[in-house]
C-alpha cells in the first residue's frame, strides 16, 4: 500500500503552506493578549517569534500562490476572486511585517526606558491592535481561498 504513494505527486505548495501563517498569526493573539495584560518580555518575545514566522510563512504562501494561480487558470471562482485574494494576501503580509518591526521596536523602548520596567502601556496597546488586525486579514484571506477552493454557488 505505501509503495502506491510514490505514484503520485504534489504539483504545488501552496494549499499546504498557507496553512502556516493563518495558524500563526491567530496564536499570537494569545501571547500578545497576555503581553498586553501582564507585560513580561517573554510574552513579546513569544509575540514576535510568532508573527516572524507568521511572516515568512505568508511570503512563502504568495510566492507558492503564483504558481497555483497559473495552475487554476480557467476554473471560473478562482478567476473570479483570484485578483481580491493576492491583493488581500499581500496587504496582510504588510501588516504582518509592520506589526514585527512594531514588536521589535517595542522590546527597544522598553529596555531603553529605565525609568519604568516594562513597555507602556500605549505601546503595547498598539502592538496587540497591530496583531489583532493581522490576524483579521489573514483570516479575511483565508476565507477568500476556501471560497475558491470549497465554493459553491447558493
Amino acid at each position: 500500500m505505501f509503495d502506491q504513494l510514490a505514484d503520485y505527486t504534489i504539483p504545488v505548495f501552496h494549499p499546504i503552506v498557507v496553512h502556516f501563517p493563518v495558524a500563526l498569526a491567530v496564536l499570537a493573539l494569545i501571547p500578545a493578549l497576555l503581553w498586553l495584560m501582564r507585560d513580561r518580555v517573554r510574552w513579546l518575545g513569544i509575540t514576535l517569534a510568532a508573527e516572524v514566522l507568521a511572516f515568512i510563512g505568508a511570503y512563502v504562501a504568495l510566492e507558492t500562490g503564483e504558481t497555483l494561480e497559473h495552475e487554476s487558470e480557467g476554473v471560473t471562482i478562482v478567476d473570479q476572486f483570484v485578483h481580491l485574494h493576492e491583493t488581500m494576501a499581500e496587504r496582510a503580509m504588510w501588516v504582518i511585517g509592520i506589526t514585527c518591526v512594531a514588536l521589535i521596536f517595542a522590546a527597544w523602548w522598553g529596555r531603553r526606558d529605565l525609568s519604568r520596567p516594562g513597555v507602556h502601556l500605549g505601546i503595547r496597546i498598539a502592538g496587540f491592535l497591530l496583531v489583532v488586525a493581522a490576524a483579521i486579514l489573514i483570516g479575511l484571506t483565508a476565507h477568500i481561498g476556501g471560497i475558491m477552493t470549497w465554493g459553491v454557488p447558493s
